[in-house]
């Protein structure tokens, strides 16, 4: 269906606010920017202008016709629906005509003052306005039957919500609109020309449910993301418009991949990396190498199969090039990312519509270690690519081609919007942009038009939302014209779990039993389940098992390192008490005085963490042992030697094998699954758990299926129970998708989390730390946080973050600025921790400190150390991680 464009609506259909009413020339919009005054007209063209350059420069127009297609097939209605979704735009700002607020907040005396319910607000009265306004309009249309009038009032009714709330920081379905208010209200729809019966007006809230409820037998997920699409462009835009104003700074760079950066991208792919030279100028030799002729393990034939399983994954994607959703499940090993890579650069060199890339990982590691190799394989600069996670600090820019560097309100406008090509996030800030009701999150929504989305290692979240993840990627793929990749070395084949999405994601890996059974990937480590004979240990013997453990790890790390004279093992618990209480055992055993030992848990800071991996990686010492929780699981680029698991999930312990031998280019490499702490400890309501625990297929079988890499018969399991009904389930799709029913954006976003905080805070540890890489010691002089030793004082790096919040001469933006400069400092200092934890650190916090956000340890010597953590030697239950 093609309707009217979003600009030819704006100029030949929309009826202009100096049309709707008298004299709008005097009323303002802001003052005090770059010059004293801003009328409304002008705001609302400026906002409008805004709205038309991101719309056409990003292709929104058929996502927006697509949407609203799928709610209506009756051109006339999807026109009036049109038109109402560019006007909830346009008209965002009627309210501002309220006298009161053009006396309060513009100081505009022209106007007498009015005893009104809302006071001074004016989005409640836009949205008011904006509703009779089409009321009107609908209620004259003698071309429509009332059944169709009704859902059209109800559409519209839907349509004010993103008005009322574009000051707000969220979206919601209350429009405080109660019968007084617009009995309040109704003489404004005289001035602005709206001939309404009054007690229409009045009676109004009374038929906002009915009319929501004819709504409902229609499939409300088209008109959800409309609406939200509807707050993300109207917040954006006004943000945009008034940051011209008063700053004086013009937005026409929204950050997509132009023609000549798509060019670059496939061409440095092909180019940058000798590999990938190689492959495809031997793409058909690869494609048609024998599996037989690569059994044998050597370094040759890994890298052969690497390049054999590149030239699959491009041969079977050029076949379907056109779907919305593909899987590519590879082997430890075989790189993902340039797999990926590969990936998105074919899809750019097919669908010319394609405009921005989005990575999508579970962890900071994997997102920090991605962002270097991509920008390192495609040749992409900090212009071009950013990350956006929790833990980022300001993203700077690069030296321009004429030498000049961005300027930083400009660029915290940049990051703000993410007007970047290239994009690497969590999981977690992905899905809030797709189900999310926040205003700041929302405001990427527009950007994921026309986009491909690689998302990476999915089996890291709880499977009761698996279900919901891909009603996400199977609803907004098509409407949003947006490619889904979806990898990981355990990959849950998710779109079983629909009917309409089942068989319709593209397997670009069909051979991957041939990968995963080859020798050069299978024989990369070597299952051992010989401690699994021994008995889980008692409150009573657990130190016995455990010093029993330390010395079968010793003997075997000896035996390792005897043969090949070096020797890195990795042991892995499932609580941080146990991983804690082991270190210290092994540091007071003397046995263990020749290897250098390293723990990381949730409470290893930042700083102290990298500077493990980094030395693990350099293999800085010939002997060296890893104690850790589930955080090394991925996202931890390491390649140890020999590994130890506490046993729990299964793909958790495929996924630990994954740090032994990465490269496969070792012998006799191991992995010793034993059984210490309750799995149900922390995987108790995890589903792929309760499986293994009642099904007597995976129960009896887990052996076999790490062994052979099915972990399809686990996931097709789960996904067995996942689809059965029940409506006292409240984690189950068919509940969740009711609130879709009834609009209501905070259950829809609080409903779905894939991490769940259970009340954690972010505790900060004013210690002192070497200078973190990336930052020089100039800079942080110039901040004055830094040590007569030349260290990072966390105290002083606190007193600063305190005297930026507490600077009123600070601008809005330029405060925002200064605290992001000093996010990525911060979080060298802070780790997250749960009630029981602070409980047990009561006493040792600054309270005055903490009213700043953190919770500030200030007496930390008393229970921490940078090289082990926190010692809850005396908690009797173990502190999850």
């Amino acid at each position: 269906m093609k309707l009217s464009s979003f600009s030819d609506i704006v100029d030949k259909k929309l009826i202009p606010f100096k049309s709707l009413i008298y004299e709008s020339d005097k009323y303002l919009a802001h003052i005090d920017g770059i010059k004293d005054k801003e009328t409304l007209q002008e705001h609302v063209d400026l906002v409008l202008h805004y709205a038309k350059q991101i719309i056409d420069q990003q292709n929104i127009d058929i996502i927006i016709d697509n949407l609203i297609e799928a709610v209506s097939e009756n051109v006339e209605i999807a026109e009036d629906i049109k038109l109402m979704f560019v006007a909830s735009i346009a008209y965002h700002d009627l309210g501002k005509i309220n006298p009161n607020f053009q006396i309060d907040k513009m100081k505009n005396i022209s106007f007498p003052r009015k005893k009104l319910l809302i006071g001074s607000q004016h989005s409640v009265l836009s949205a008011f306005v904006f509703l009779f306004f089409f009321v009107e309009q609908i209620s004259k249309k003698q071309s429509l039957g009332k059944q169709e009038k009704e859902e059209l009032l109800g559409i519209c009714y839907l349509f004010s919500f993103p008005i009322v709330k574009h000051h707000a920081s969220s979206i919601d379905k209350e429009l405080t609109l109660t019968k007084e208010v617009c009995e309040d209200l109704f003489t404004f729809l005289k001035e602005y020309n709206i001939r309404l019966p009054k007690q229409v007006a009045i009676n109004f809230p009374e038929l906002k449910s009915g009319l929501i409820n004819k709504i409902q037998n229609k499939n409300t997920f088209p008109l959800f993301a409309l609406l939200k699409l509807s707050y993300s462009l109207l917040t954006a835009c006004d943000y945009y418009a008034t940051n011209e104003y008063m700053a004086d700074m013009v937005v026409d760079d929204f950050g997509i991949l132009t023609s000549d950066l798509k060019e670059k991208i496939i061409s440095n792919f092909k180019s940058e990396k000798d590999y990938n030279k190689d492959l495809f100028a031997n793409f058909e030799s690869y494609l048609e190498r024998p599996f037989s002729e690569l059994q044998e393990q050597s370094k040759a034939n890994l890298n052969l199969l690497r390049q054999k399983l590149n030239a699959e994954v491009i041969f079977i994607l050029r076949k379907n090039p056109d779907n919305p959703w593909y899987y590519i499940e590879a082997p430890t090993g075989a790189g993902k990312t340039n797999l990926s890579l590969a990936c998105i650069s074919e899809l750019l060199q097919t669908d010319k519509s394609l405009n921005k890339v989005f990575y999508v990982f579970p962890f900071t590691t994997l997102i920090t270690q991605t962002f270097q190799g991509i920008k390192d394989t495609i040749g992409l600069t900090n212009n071009e690519m950013i990350q956006l996670h929790s833990k980022a600090g300001f993203h700077e820019q690069e030296e321009t081609q004429d030498g000049k560097y961005g300027n930083e309100k400009r660029i915290y406008l940049d990051n703000l919007f993410v007007n970047y090509p290239f994009c690497v996030t969590s999981h977690v800030r992905f899905f809030d942009v797709l189900k999310g009701n926040k205003k700041e999150t929302n405001y990427l929504l527009h950007r994921l038009a026309n986009s491909i989305v690689v998302i990476d290692e999915l089996q890291t979240y709880n499977p009761n939302h698996w279900d919901k993840i891909l009603f996400f990627i199977e609803n907004f793929a098509k409407p949003f014209n947006m490619r889904f990749i979806i990898m990981s070395a355990t990959l849950p084949k998710i779109d079983a779990l629909s009917e309409t999405a089942k068989g319709k994601f593209i397997n670009l890996t069909p051979n991957k039993k041939q990968y995963f059974s080859n020798p050069n990937f299978a024989g990369r480590i070597e299952f051992d389940f010989s401690l699994l004979d021994i008995s889980k240990p008692t409150k009573e013997n657990k130190e016995d098992f455990l010093l029993d453990l330390s010395s079968f790890l010793l003997n075997k790390a000896e035996n390792f390192y005897n043969k090949n004279g070096y020797s890195k093992v990795l042991i892995e618990f499932i609580t941080k008490n146990t991983a804690s209480h082991f270190f210290r055992l092994l540091n007071e055993n003397e046995h263990f005085s020749n290897y250098q030992l390293y723990i990381l848990s949730g409470d290893i800071l930042e700083s102290r963490r990298k500077k493990v991996i980094k030395e693990l990686k350099e293999q800085k010492y010939h002997k060296m042992i890893l104690v850790s929780t589930q955080v090394v699981e991925a996202g931890v680029d390491i390649d140890m030697d020999l590994g130890f698991k506490d046993r729990s999930l299964l793909d958790s312990d495929e996924q630990l094998a994954g740090r032994v031998n990465r490269n496969a280019s070792k012998k006799g490499c191991k992995v010793f699954l034993f059984d210490c702490d309750r799995t149900s400890t922390i995987y108790g309501k995890d589903k792929r758990y309760k499986k293994q625990q009642s099904d007597k297929t995976v129960y009896n079988g887990f052996k076999d299926i790490l062994l052979n890499k099915e972990f399809d018969i686990l996931y097709n399991k789960v996904f067995e129970d996942a689809k059965k009904k029940d409506w006292t389930d409240a984690m189950k799709l068919d509940n969740y998708l009711d609130n879709f029913k009834r609009f209501d954006f905070n259950s829809i976003h609080n409903n779905f989390k894939l991490i769940e905080d259970h009340g954690s805070e972010s505790v900060f540890i004013p210690i002192e730390i070497e200078i973190p890489e990336g930052y020089s010691i100039e800079e942080l002089l110039k901040m004055k946080i830094i040590t007569n030793e030349n260290k990072l004082s966390g105290e002083k790096l606190f007193d600063r973050y305190i005297s930026i919040i507490e600077n009123d001469d600070l601008d809005f933006n330029q405060k925002q600025i200064d605290l992001k400069k000093l996010t990525g400092l911060m979080n060298q200092f802070t780790i997250s921790v749960y009630p029981m934890v602070k409980d047990k650190l009561s006493g040792n916090f600054d309270e005055e400190r903490g009213k700043y956000g953190y919770l500030y340890l200030s007496h930390f010597e008393n229970c921490y150390k940078i090289e082990e953590g926190f010692n809850f030697e005396k908690v009797e239950n173990a502190i999850i991680l």
